[in-house]
């Protein structure tokens, strides 16, 4: 069995793709959603302190504790952008990626030569309804868009075999 696919990338497809594949664990981003509640109500209640009695420097323990959660969200949230904006090309734009998936992994078509990828590569998966990343132990992303696939059966045979076939770390 092979499923065969084919299509190019755009750029908001692949800064999704880089922001999915990045996406922090479930109990990571309970964390960081506390930490943005927190970090809002402090937010908040130091500004009004500052407003009311003009004492910006009683405020700075308060304004130490908002830049180190300023800082914990940041780590969590902008250096996926800025690594999609380093990855995005023009080259990269004008790709056409086909190749086919297997049982035995993944196979890319290049003009220089085919590039294969087993299943047993792979240790981190992240997929939407529309949208499938998948990183290697080396680090190396593919991204697997709907419209890549012709037809509903063949997306939903390649789901089904990422599903069995890649075994992921845990997330966190």
């Amino acid at each position: 069995m092979q499923i065969k696919f084919n299509g190019k990338y755009n750029k908001k497809l692949f800064y999704n793709a880089v922001r999915l594949a990045n996406e922090p664990g479930r109990n990571a981003r309970l964390l960081h959603i506390f930490v943005a509640m927190v970090f809002a109500v402090i937010l908040v209640d130091t500004i009004t302190k500052i407003i009311k009695t003009g004492d910006f420097a009683g405020q700075v323990i308060e304004i130490a504790l908002l830049l180190l959660m300023g800082l914990v969200l940041y780590q969590a949230y902008i250096p996926p952008y800025l690594g999609a904006q380093k990855m995005w090309t023009s080259e990269l734009a004008q790709r056409i990626m086909s190749g086919h998936i297997s049982k035995q992994g993944i196979t890319y078509n290049f003009p220089k030569g085919d590039k294969v990828y087993t299943w047993s590569d792979f240790n981190r998966l992240r997929k939407t309804s529309n949208l499938v990343t998948l990183i290697n132990l080396g680090g190396m992303l593919l991204i697997f868009p709907r419209h890549f696939f012709k037809s509903d059966a063949d997306w939903a045979r390649f789901i089904n075999l990422i599903d069995t076939s890649v075994i992921t770390t845990k997330n966190t």
